[in-house]
């Protein structure tokens, strides 16, 4: 582990739950950050959760005292847009359920927002659902239109005393209804979206770490795609869940925060 460490050239963050959590920053992060810097470590944003535009997150990041260039940041929703724009070209006319800050990616990247006549429907994370919205996502289901989801996870995670309803639960309550399930899921655990990083920075997998709270995206996304997978304790998963899974799937590496990491990847690095 020490000699994998040792060659990182890049880490690709999930965010929330992660880095932080709801609006809460661990204290960790910023420290983190910095060492990262100090140690000539690259890094990226990725996060699953499509409610807001990479503006959004470049905002949301700022808040929290974090400086983030938008290419550093890369949501499910562009992993989704590309995976459209290259297996239905055709697609131009798109009812996405969504939020409304959202849309502004999609658009971006050249499609039409509708809500009748679409050549496809993409379900992401909406915390703005209404009843009607789900109605007319269900009919275009039904009606056979291509279906393509951003994303499986099935709860937002949160500080706050609640539980949020996610893409995950939106799809299974859409397959309850419809029979469909998405055509396809672009976000994580599909390795696009690290494959994305990696071939931007021109990173091979042995010099990329994933590091997220998630056995079935996070840690997933990065076992298919090669990189270092790591799972950090400060979100949903737990040392024992991370445990009981098969070898094949279970993450490289498991840290309690960012401060356990830096001082792993200090130790490998002699510092």
């Amino acid at each position: 582990m020490k000699a994998r460490l040792a060659k990182l050239r890049h880490i690709v963050f999930d965010m929330d739950g992660t880095i932080y959590l709801g609006r809460t920053l661990f204290k960790e992060t910023i420290p983190f950050l910095a060492r990262l810097r100090d140690l000539g470590i690259g890094y990226t944003f990725v996060t699953n959760n499509s409610s807001k535009s990479r503006a959004g997150y470049v905002q949301h990041l700022h808040e929290m005292g974090i400086a983030a260039p938008p290419d550093s940041v890369v949501t499910s929703a562009h992993a989704t847009i590309h995976h459209i724009q290259k297996t239905l070209p055709e697609a131009k006319r798109l009812f996405v359920l969504t939020t409304e800050q959202a849309l502004e990616d999609w658009r971006l990247g050249g499609f039409e927002i509708v809500d009748d006549a679409p050549d496809a429907v993409v379900v992401s994370f909406d915390y703005q659902l209404t009843y009607e919205r789900l109605c007319r996502t269900a009919y275009w289901l039904s009606r056979g239109v291509p279906y393509f989801a951003t994303h499986p996870d099935r709860i937002c995670p949160t500080d706050q005393p609640t539980v949020l309803p996610d893409c995950g639960a939106f799809c299974a309550l859409l397959e309850s209804a419809t029979g469909r399930k998405p055509d396809a899921v672009p976000g994580k655990p599909s390795p696009e979206m690290i494959q994305e990083v990696m071939d931007r920075h021109g990173l091979q997998p042995s010099e990329t770490a994933m590091i997220g709270d998630r056995l079935y995206t996070d840690v997933r996304m990065a076992r298919d795609a090669g990189a270092l997978a790591i799972l950090t304790l400060t979100g949903e998963a737990n040392a024992a869940e991370a445990m009981s899974l098969p070898e094949a799937h279970r993450p490289d590496l498991i840290v309690s925060d960012l401060d356990d990491l830096s001082r792993q990847l200090c130790a490998a690095r002699g510092v």
